[in-house]
């Protein structure tokens, strides 16, 4: 009569976890596995026959008081050796279909909560997990969720195996890069050695030819002392007899002493031929023996002086300036490192600065052997006479937009009014059309004659836009310019310096 009293009057289940209490309202209950069926065929007590308006099983409240006697009645049975109404949560079952008991409940723990991430009881889920479309909690069985868990601990170890593979690709990647580095560093390294025994042999070969100079500036002086002693037997002669004589021994150490002369002359002139030119592999060893070199120029202006620098494997030519060196610094002539710079792609470097601080170097590689790469790297080296050093960024355009762009170059007015061209044939169109994409470096339009020395870098995408006066391209140094163009005023930003580049 107990169990009977304590079971489903549906199918005469008794009642636990599985199976809980649903009240319908007029005071009789149903299981939770029951209830639902009795919504769907009219939703009716099956023993009153009063009808109730739940729509779902879950809107039902828990006839909590029936489940803890249905529990009670079940642990009393099982100290009795009384055998328990199989249910599929029970006996052997339970152990494999739930997830322990719920320490708030005292419920076996029967389903997982995916929202919360929670295992949980009937009433756990009654009270605090609330299915769609009222909330938001999705709950699976423990079987299924044990499924799922681990197909998540799958995929998140997947994961990240797959981002330890790409990081230890990427580790491999700059373990190459370094190994090439070291060869091309072991291969400077070399010619640098070669370089500074070339110069150890040009030293003593000079050392030679100095003291032949001075052997020849002696000899010279014996040539010298000879005809004065025969000027002195010619002034001491007091006859005729020995007049001829002293004049015919003159003569003759006369004639002898122009051949010498001449052959010395010959000497001279070969000495003048054959002095050191400067190529690459001299530069080389240069700075491997001096830290500091500079260059000299010879222009219509006067004599003014660049320095050389080096950086990432790269010869820097400084712009020409007035200031003479260190008297102890070595110095070349600009035409022989000039002569050195590449025709079809050259590349340039401007130092951007504010508030008399260096930012940054910005390098720049040239499109090509064009009329306007060409007067870039005049204006940045200075040898024309006008430069960028010392020329402000005048206007920066759509910052933080689209097609966001600096400009600078104005050497006339700092303003952009200025900036006449230094060389001729500077064209529009052709070659420089190009989309405008990030870093493109690009000119004034060819009818703008009075500012086409200016420039302007693009510093973001400008999508199915093109530009006819693109030239050259920025390789590095680009977040340097976009930090510029939010520099209030941008007129504060200043080419501090600028050169050329000279791959070695």
């Amino acid at each position: 009569m107990e169990e009977a009293e304590l079971g489903c009057c549906v199918c005469h289940e008794r009642y636990d976890e599985t199976r809980c209490p649903k009240n319908l309202g007029c005071g009789h209950a149903v299981c939770s596995l029951c209830v639902q069926q009795i919504i769907n065929s009219g939703r009716k007590c099956p023993e009153c026959r009063r009808p109730f308006y739940a729509t779902t099983a879950a809107a039902l409240p828990v006839n909590y008081p029936l489940l803890r006697l249905s529990r009670a009645l079940a642990s009393v049975s099982l100290q009795r050796g009384q055998p328990q109404a199989l249910s599929p949560s029970s006996g052997a079952t339970r152990s494999q279909n739930d997830a322990g008991e719920c320490a708030a409940h005292l419920s076996r723990l029967t389903q997982r909560c995916i929202t919360c991430r929670v295992w949980v009881c009937r009433e756990c889920v009654l009270m605090d997990h609330t299915l769609p479309p009222e909330g938001q909690c999705r709950l699976l069985p423990v079987r299924q969720a044990i499924n799922e868990m681990k197909k998540t601990h799958v995929e998140t170890l997947a994961s990240k195996v797959i981002s330890l593979r790409e990081l230890k690709t990427s580790a491999a990647t700059q373990g190459g890069c370094l190994e090439a580095n070291q060869k091309i560093r072991n291969t400077v390294a070399a010619s640098l050695q070669a370089a500074a025994r070339a110069e150890l042999d040009a030293v003593k070969e000079l050392d030679a030819k100095k003291k032949e100079v001075e052997g020849k500036v002696g000899e010279i002086d014996g040539w010298v002392q000879g005809l004065r002693e025969k000027e002195s037997a010619v002034m001491q002669a007091t006859t005729v007899r020995e007049l001829a004589t002293a004049a015919l021994a003159a003569r003759e150490l006369l004639n002898a002493t122009e051949t010498r002369a001449e052959r010395e002359r010959e000497r001279q002139a070969r000495f003048l031929g054959t002095q050191l030119r400067l190529g690459s592999l001299d530069l080389r060893g240069s700075l491997q023996l001096a830290r500091t070199m500079y260059v000299a120029h010879q222009s219509e202006e006067g004599r003014r002086w660049a320095r050389l620098s080096m950086h990432d494997s790269f010869l820097h030519l400084h712009a020409l300036q007035a200031s003479p060196p260190p008297a102890s610094a070595p110095v070349f002539s600009f035409s022989s490192v000039r002569s050195l710079v590449p025709r079809d792609s050259p590349s340039a470097f401007l130092e951007v600065g504010w508030e008399g601080v260096s930012q940054g170097r910005v390098l720049l590689t040239m499109m090509g052997d064009t009329a306007r790469a060409r007067q870039f790297l005049q204006l940045c080296s200075g040898e024309g006479g006008p430069c960028y050093r010392g020329t402000c960024m005048f206007q920066a355009e759509r910052v933080g937009g689209h097609g966001e762009i600096i400009r600078g170059g104005d050497y006339e007015h700092n303003d952009g009014t200025g900036g006449a061209a230094v060389v001729e044939g500077v064209a529009t169109g052709g070659e420089h059309l190009h989309d405008a994409a990030p870093g493109l470096v690009v000119g004034a339009h060819s009818g703008q004659q009075h500012r086409l020395a200016v420039f302007g870098v693009i510093l973001s995408p400008w999508s199915e836009h093109k530009t006819d006066t693109a030239f050259a391209a920025v390789t590095s140094g680009l977040g340097v310019l976009r930090a510029a163009a939010r520099t209030q005023p941008v007129t504060q930003v200043t080419v501090l310096d600028c050169g050329i580049r000279v791959p070695l």
